[in-house]
């Protein structure tokens, strides 16, 4: 939850905004780190929906796990944007101002939480069948029953969280500032709190350490296995070698691809344990030693650790997998591809375009081009004219009686 004590939000609050400038931690986290942390988480984990949503990766049924994961995520950080860095900047609780913040501001933070935590979780799940129940895998997990969870888990989280809006009080007359949002009833918080806060953290804590103890010592015994079964064997045949070696190395293949999907995904339960555990300490922490106003270094930083978590699994999924790096690599190739395509076919059209407006419009010497091309017809058919008369006078017997006076004489000419 954002505000540990509902009762005393505003004096911590105002408390943060006036000593900022004596105190540098929260200074620099408030106004540096979280808003950082919150414009990187958000792009982030859009894009890791996009990957997770390629045809390549939702055939795994964890990738919708992934999915809801980021959703989660992205909304967690939108909370803490409304809950903390806005109020430090502009001076004043926004649970103050609106009757429906007041009510659901640490209804929402319990909510996102819970649905990432829960999320890593049944990633774990997921991945502890593929290492030790590969062959009963098929029958547990498939998306009918990965959808079933992720409705399961989700709904379950929005009744058992319900509490909240109950335990406060909004007050749209008082004037003074952190006096409008108030708890009314302290004894409902502090039970159904330390309820929610072992639901939402300690108990997918419990699971991820278990669940990641066993794969990572389950992927230790395959690895050493693999590598004695990869020793030559003396006896065998060169055909039985062959054999064995096509298939081994499609076992290795399949099981390596695997393994970079488990690796990804215990990185990020691992960053979810690391970072979300400072949180629950300080939390209980407080609450034993019943302090009404937390101390603003310690919770702005336990704060700030849960915001980075939000952030960091499109970091550890590009580091740690290179399934994840190609698939992200298409999607950045065909929208440039894309782009290009589009360049490319509006340079077409203007080509296309300017052509037909050039032939619609003759230049200025076409009618001289035309006289002169009827001018060549003319005489190309006059001397074929001739050519043929020629012809026809040759080819033809003739008698020819000329008479007539030359130098007084008579002549006769025969042909």
């Amino acid at each position: 939850m954002d505000n540990i004590n509902i009762n005393n939000s505003a004096t911590m609050n105002n408390s943060n905004s006036s000593n900022n400038g004596s105190n540098m931690v929260v200074y620099v986290c408030i106004h540096f780190i979280m808003p950082c942390a919150v414009a990187i988480g958000i792009i982030g984990n859009l894009l890791s929906i996009l990957v997770f949503a390629q045809r390549e990766m939702i055939k795994f049924c964890v990738s919708i796990f992934t999915i809801v994961l980021a959703l989660s995520d992205i909304l967690l950080l939108i909370t803490s944007l409304f809950n903390i860095i806005l109020p430090d900047f502009f001076g004043g609780l926004l649970s103050d101002g609106s009757a429906f913040w007041c009510h659901f501001h640490g209804y929402f933070d319990l909510l996102f939480a819970a649905l990432s935590g829960y999320s890593v979780v049944f990633i774990s799940v997921e991945r502890w069948f593929s290492v030790w129940k590969p062959f009963d895998k098929a029958k547990y997990v498939t998306f009918k029953t990965t959808i079933i969870t992720v409705i399961s888990y989700t709904s379950i989280s929005m009744v058992a969280f319900s509490w909240f809006p109950w335990t406060l009080n909004y007050s749209p007359k008082k004037s003074g500032s952190g006096d409008r949002c108030n708890l009314v009833l302290f004894t409902v918080y502090k039970v159904f709190g330390t309820i929610s806060v072992i639901f939402t953290y300690i108990v997918p804590f419990i699971f991820l350490g278990i669940l990641n103890t066993l794969i990572v010592y389950r992927l230790h015994t395959r690895h050493h296995t693999s590598l004695q079964r990869t020793l030559p064997t003396s006896g065998s045949t060169n055909t039985e070698k062959t054999l064995a070696t096509v298939s081994t190395r499609n076992r290795q293949r399949q099981r390596n691809t695997d393994r970079n999907i488990t690796f990804m995904l215990i990185a990020v339960a691992i960053a979810f344990m690391v970072m979300s555990f400072p949180f629950q300490i300080y939390w209980f922490y407080m609450q034993i030693r019943q302090l009404t106003i937390p101390n603003q270094t310690l919770f702005t930083l336990t704060q700030t650790c849960r915001y980075l978590n939000c952030c960091c699994n499109f970091f550890l999924y590009s580091a740690t997998s290179s399934l994840f790096r190609r698939e992200l690599r298409e999607i950045f190739n065909c929208s440039v591809a894309q782009t290009a395509n589009a360049k490319e076919q509006t340079n077409l059209q203007t080509t296309t375009i300017t052509r037909t407006r050039t032939s619609s419009y003759p230049s200025f010497n076409a009618k001289y081009i035309d006289n002169s091309t009827v001018e060549r017809k003319r005489l190309l058919v006059t001397s074929a004219s001739s050519k043929v008369s020629t012809k026809s006078m040759e080819n033809t017997d003739l008698s020819v009686v000329s008479t007539g006076l030359t130098n007084g004489h008579m002549v006769s000419f025969e042909t």
